[in-house]
């Protein structure tokens, strides 16, 4: 029997939404879930994210988010929230900003509402500003303090692949009044604004719900809003090998290593570099690089393989966390395994196990969130459909795939410990490695 009932469907009023087909405004992604009488409900503001800032205002998109935040505080819209069992979250990723209600669904009619009166009566003040940079610069400073994959990865590929910074404090200090409210005014004015829902009602109340909302936005107009487009600043040209190693965590008694290798853009077909990361460690347990380096060889405690993007570039990260006195052949060890991976026999013999099970993990073993956004990331981001799916996928399609983007020169590697140490293990096993020393402090700047 299974868990829960899933209804797929895919609409705007008048009809679904094809494969490949532009998103069209107040569409409605939905789901039904008859678990429990909840309504999750997404709005999502397509072209918003944070790769339109340039880079004179990195930071903007989050600030603004911010700054909904603290007047939804301070005008009592939370309050409001809360006495409907109602939960806000406000979100930013590169290609669209999300505002997201969780609750009740015989009270979501009142809460979109509540979200509609939000953001069209958004005032901002320099108090307010002033207020929400300080927040952020503490938020910043703090994220050093820790090793933080996500801030180390973005100044790797900002260098090497031409991709923008995540967060500047110099940026952040220099963000105007005028620019968080011609901002905002802009995000009110998106062209598309389409919507995920996950809900125990059915499709023609939720369209009801929504049309306060999408009737405010007709009304208001679209022009001069963000548009979207997946054309983010990057460059395609190979970068390494290269080594990133950053310091400023003397409390460390691991050495926490990734390898990352970029293996084309987003919105292309990605059926092989998720088999890759699935038959090398996702999840992990089971797969070959956990088999290998922990059970056999016990140099790591944990290890991974992703396949990730950020902003218009795609890559596989490799992760890995020896102790300090078993950095030297992990890093060595790790680095000849991938580079010789298309003639490894126990790669093909894993992969071969793993084919029967992929269509499950990837395809059909999916709850009504994770099979929403599937369908959401494939509309967004064009990604081809393969007939056949993974079992349509050839083992001389993998090694090809390996062979172009699993070689020394696609090879961008990052380190945070001890920079002496690992500068030998590299200069001593990688001679040809590019090693550029970073203080974790430039990650904010």
């Amino acid at each position: 029997m299974t868990r829960f009932l899933i209804l797929t469907f895919s609409f705007i009023l008048f009809g679904p939404l094809s494969a490949f087909a532009e998103i069209p405004n107040h569409h409605i992604f939905y789901r039904i879930d008859k678990r429990a009488p909840l309504n999750k409900i997404e709005i999502v503001f397509l072209g918003a994210g944070t790769g339109v800032n340039p880079s004179s205002q990195i930071g903007l998109a989050r600030t603004v988010f911010n700054l909904i935040w603290e007047t939804a505080k301070k005008q009592g819209h939370l309050d409001q929230l809360e006495a409907l069992g109602t939960h806000l979250t406000l979100t930013t990723s590169d290609a669209y900003q999300t505002i997201s209600i969780h609750g009740l669904s015989e009270n979501s009619g009142k809460a979109i509402k509540i979200i509609r009166d939000l953001i069209y009566n958004l005032e901002f003040t320099e108090y307010d500003l002033k207020y929400v940079k300080s927040q952020l610069n503490t938020d910043y400073k703090d994220a050093i303090k820790r090793p933080t994959y996500t801030m180390v990865k973005n100044l790797a590929l900002s260098q090497t692949l031409g991709i923008l910074k995540r967060r500047s404090l110099k940026t952040l200090n220099d963000l105007s009044l005028y620019d968080v409210r011609q901002y905002a005014d802009r995000l009110l004015k998106t062209d598309v604004v389409f919507f995920k829902v996950i809900s125990d009602r059915d499709s023609t109340e939720i369209a009801k719900i929504l049309r306060p909302f999408t009737e405010e936005r007709k009304m208001r107009g679209q022009a001069g809003g963000f548009v979207h487009s997946l054309n983010f600043p990057s460059t395609n040209a190979n970068v390494g090998p290269v080594a990133f190693i950053f310091e400023g965590y003397s409390n460390l008694k691991n050495v926490f290593c990734l390898w990352m290798v970029p293996c084309g853009r987003i919105g292309e077909e990605n059926y092989i570099p998720n088999m890759v990361s699935d038959t090398l460690g996702q999840p992990p347990e089971s797969r070959l690089l956990y088999k290998y380096f922990r059970e056999e060889l016990k140099l790591v405690y944990g290890t991974s393989c992703r396949d990730l993007s950020e902003q218009n570039v795609r890559y596989l990260q490799i992760y890995a966390d020896p102790q300090l006195d078993n950095s030297e052949e992990l890093i060595a060890k790790m680095s000849d395994f991938i580079q010789n991976l298309p003639d490894n026999p126990r790669f093909w013999e894993t992969l071969k196990e793993h084919r029967e099970t992929i269509n499950e993990s990837f395809v059909h073993d999916r709850t009504p969130q994770q099979s929403l956004n599937q369908e959401v990331s494939r509309a967004i981001y064009k990604s081809p459909i393969r007939k056949g799916g993974f079992d349509a996928v050839t083992n001389d399609e993998v090694r090809a795939f390996l062979e172009k983007f699993f070689v020394p020169q696609n090879m961008i590697m990052i380190f945070i410990g001890p920079k002496d140490h690992i500068t030998e293990i590299l200069n001593t096993h990688l001679p040809e490695v590019d090693i550029r020393v970073h203080n974790v402090k430039e990650l904010i700047e």
